[in-house]
């Protein structure tokens, strides 16, 4: 009885969450919300408009939570109290709103064509609904992320290098998937080029050498990269 109450109640946030940001949806993915929510929560590695809509509502544990894995990375390697960028927020924005609940000090400016909403979600939170490329300005103070940001990931490496930011980035399945992609043989192959652009741009900006690291414990099956600048 209890489990059923349960479902019954997730349903009913699922529903208020739709009420509040449907707008900002296609009709394909209300569809696809509100007929696959509650199974897909069984699973630990779900699809990104789905993981959005778990974390803002709290329907997963923060053991679950891989965009809590993803912050852990930022605060060991970067801190959190400082001006981030994040490109490709998603639909909503549930990484940056945790990260901005978080911070004491400093902003998260996030970038994103598709965000449902660009109205202030958290004081210290920027939405932006825009495409970052690499033109997109960037100060060397400015920490730049990104968690599966599919063909922004390049935008994203080479504008942090150029203005000597560090960088965090979650890569995604990348190649087959999109016609900037079309090139390219493979998921590996993409994935395999990122880093090698990467581990370039950071050599040759002087943020130091780069760090291949994985999120493995919450079933992601993709690489996450970083700068880790020399110490002096």
């Amino acid at each position: 009885m209890n489990q059923i109450i349960d479902k019954l109640q997730q349903a009913e946030k699922v529903e208020e969450f739709l009420q509040k940001y449907g707008e900002g949806y296609d009709q394909r993915e209300l569809d696809y919300i509100r007929r696959n929510w509650h199974h897909c929560l069984k699973s630990r590695f779900s699809m990104d408009i789905l993981r959005q809509v778990y974390s803002e509502l709290g329907l997963v544990s923060d053991e679950e939570n891989i965009y809590l894995g993803f912050i852990k990375l930022l605060e060991e390697n970067f801190g959190i109290d400082r001006d981030i960028i994040e490109v490709g927020g998603g639909r909503f924005p549930s990484l940056a709103k945790l990260i901005a609940l978080k911070q004491e000090a400093g902003t998260i400016t996030v970038y994103d064509p598709r965000l449902v909403t660009t109205q202030s979600i958290c004081p210290n939170m920027t939405l932006k609904k825009e495409k970052f490329t690499k033109q997109t300005p960037v100060s060397k103070d400015q920490l730049v992320i990104a968690f599966m940001p599919c063909e922004a990931t390049e935008p994203a490496i080479l504008a942090a290098a150029q203005n000597k930011a560090d960088f965090l980035i979650a890569l995604c399945e990348g190649g087959p998937h999109g016609d900037e992609f079309d090139y390219f043989d493979s998921e590996d192959e993409w994935i395999a080029s990122m880093i090698y652009t990467a581990r370039r741009m950071a050599e040759q900006n002087d943020l130091g050498n780069l760090v291949v690291t994985d999120l493995k414990s919450y079933n992601d099956p993709y690489p996450v990269i970083y700068n880790k600048r020399k110490k002096l």
